[in-house]
């Protein structure tokens, strides 16, 4: 799989899946809905590229680490598979506005470095608009909070920023064993469909202001919203019919919509 003396990178968070099975299937759920192509995040020596260079006419594969994008390359080239283009980058510094290709509808797959796999998300949902679906591997404890619906008691900060943008659903649940290192935690595939004119788009100002209160009441988690909120914003969310003893995971999507909306047009949205 690797070259001679390669050792996975900690500081990278490296856990290379090794199951061909898994790969294929990723593939396959990534390629639902016939997009022209693929974004991969983080393909190290390529076990999935290879499927997904079936399933895609164009795959842009982003890695991070330099050695493993020779490697990578040298893979696609032995394979004759040429319609993979491989960067060496940094993909919470890749610009994907700018990345020399047209805009076309694309989806986003990858087994996510653990430790950034919520900036990953959000980075993609954010800027890359033209991305319509992210089909990723995530630590199982992170997918639980991306499929805990908003308004539940598992639901947190994370998952009713995620579900601004997109809907969640899980795809597949991945043992330890299949990878190489094995990580200490279980993964789960998840895929994220971008909902219809997401806030993010449409109306930043406003989107800016429901995360900075999600963010603001869930920071008091487990607690009343009027412990997080001035006397003038608890008078505005009241004034809604949304009682401030309510706790903020009990909030459904069209509360937070609601308060954003509300404290804006008061003059008491998210911090210029």
């Amino acid at each position: 799989m690797f070259s001679q003396g390669f050792e996975p990178s900690r500081a990278l968070g490296q856990n290379f899946l090794v199951d061909a099975n898994i790969a294929r299937k990723i593939a396959y759920e990534a390629s639902i809905g016939q997009k022209a192509r693929a974004i991969e995040v983080g393909p190290g020596a390529g076990s999935l590229t290879v499927f997904l260079a079936e399933y895609f006419e164009q795959v842009l594969a982003v890695e991070a680490d330099r050695a493993l994008t020779a490697e990578l390359q040298s893979t696609l080239m032995e394979r004759g598979i040429t319609n993979v283009e491989v960067v060496n980058d940094d993909i919470l510094a890749f610009d994907f506005i700018h990345a020399g290709f047209d805009l076309l509808p694309t989806v986003v797959v990858g087994n996510l470095p653990y430790n950034i796999a919520s900036q990953i998300i959000l980075r993609v949902l954010e800027r890359a608009w033209y991305v319509e679906s992210v089909i990723v591997m995530v630590q199982a404890e992170m997918a639980d909070r991306l499929l805990a619906p908003v308004g539940s008691r598992n639901s947190s900060a994370f998952g009713v920023h995620v579900a601004l943008m997109a809907s969640t659903r899980q795809v597949l649940t991945v043992p330890a064993s299949v990878f190489v290192p094995p990580p200490k935690v279980g993964s789960k595939v998840i895929r994220l469909d971008r909902v219809r004119d997401p806030l993010s788009i449409v109306d930043p100002r406003l989107y800016d202001t429901i995360v900075w209160v999600v963010r603001l009441t869930f920071g008091h988690r487990r607690q009343m919203l009027r412990r997080a909120l001035t006397p003038e914003q608890g008078a505005i969310v009241g004034s809604l019919g949304i009682a401030v003893t309510r706790r903020p995971e009990s909030l459904l999507l069209d509360e937070w919509i609601a308060i954003g909306r509300a404290l804006e047009e008061a003059g008491l949205g998210a911090p210029a």
